[in-house]
């Protein structure tokens, strides 16, 4: 692999962002691709911020610097525009729908800006934004905790992963307790065939001479 993709995990504390972000180094290694994983705790415990960096291809560091995000993955829409400075034109960003109000925002008491008006200012600078029911694809799965493996999901559906499917599919499964194994296969495979069809759905725009 001569190129390297850069990816933006964020999320608010307890959403499994830091988990997912080991799974895709260790699947990346799996694949035989280099990859670097960092992170950044914040608040975590809290229900605060958090962000992790995964980057793929013969890098030496973890660090992303400013619009240099190939993808975007948000599991909390406000925290995902917190990673703007991450993105550029080239940036794939993949967006959880469903709000958690930060401790930031409670202890100011200040209002949470509507999603549409988030998702407006992402599509302003990223490249393509792809907003998605993660809790409920997590819930009709089977356990709404499992959020991380639909939004993972989405990501390989949506073809913005240089690792194969069939390997990442195995490191979900591989990805913590035994039992919980088939629950995590089924959330993951939920979020991809949503990622697939949105893919359709993308390229369709894309190809379409009507300025939406």
């Amino acid at each position: 692999m001569s190129t390297t993709c850069n990816l933006v995990l964020v999320g608010v504390g307890g959403q499994g962002v830091l988990s997912t972000a080991r799974l895709l180094g260790r699947a990346a290694t799996g694949a035989d691709l280099e990859a670097r994983v960092g992170q950044i705790y914040g608040l975590s415990q809290r229900g605060g911020s958090v962000e992790a960096t995964v980057r793929i291809g013969p890098v030496r560091t973890a660090f992303i610097s400013g619009a240099e995000a190939d993808v975007v993955l948000g599991l909390e829409p406000l925290e995902t525009e917190r990673a703007l400075p991450r993105m550029s034109a080239k940036t794939t960003v993949l967006v959880n729908r469903t709000p958690i109000v930060p401790t930031s925002l409670t202890l100011d008491r200040a209002d949470y800006p509507d999603l549409e008006s988030i998702v407006e200012h992402i599509d302003s600078v990223a490249g393509i934004v792809q907003v998605i029911d993660g809790n409920a694809l997590a819930r009709l799965a089977g356990d709404p905790s499992r959020l991380n493996m639909v939004m993972l999901g989405a990501l390989d559906g949506l073809g913005v992963l240089p690792i194969p499917s069939d390997i990442l599919a195995t490191a979900v499964e591989r990805h913590g307790s035994k039992l919980d194994s088939e629950g995590r296969g089924r959330a993951f495979r939920s979020g991809r065939e949503f990622g697939e069809s949105a893919l359709v759905d993308i390229s369709n725009r894309q190809s379409d001479p009507i300025d939406h």
